[in-house]
């Protein structure tokens, strides 16, 4: 039964290795984000969303919240801050 007070959440299965993510805490969650590796000069960063924990089943998963569309452009900012300079002007990208 689906509580009426919260809304199911939707979590990505990822596979048990987040070690090539970056991630930022912003509101005590851990963000999880990826950024290009490029010397072509055009840099863009991924944001894979939040850390919501593990689940075991054939193979050990993360689960990862996706960031929902009223917080992007917040996260948008937090990362401006947060990341290297040539990073400054990257193209954001959502899961």
């Amino acid at each position: 039964m689906e509580s009426a007070l919260a809304p199911p959440v939707r979590l990505i299965e990822y596979p048990n290795d987040l070690s090539g993510c970056d991630s930022v805490e912003i509101g005590g969650k851990r963000l999880l984000y990826m950024c290009s590796n490029s010397d072509a000069g055009k840099h863009f960063v991924i944001v894979l969303g939040y850390y919501a924990g593990q689940r075991e089943d054939f193979v050990t998963k993360d689960l990862i919240e996706p960031v929902d569309d009223w917080s992007r452009a917040a996260i948008k900012e937090v990362l401006a801050r947060s990341l290297a300079q040539e990073y400054a002007d990257a193209q954001v990208f959502f899961l």
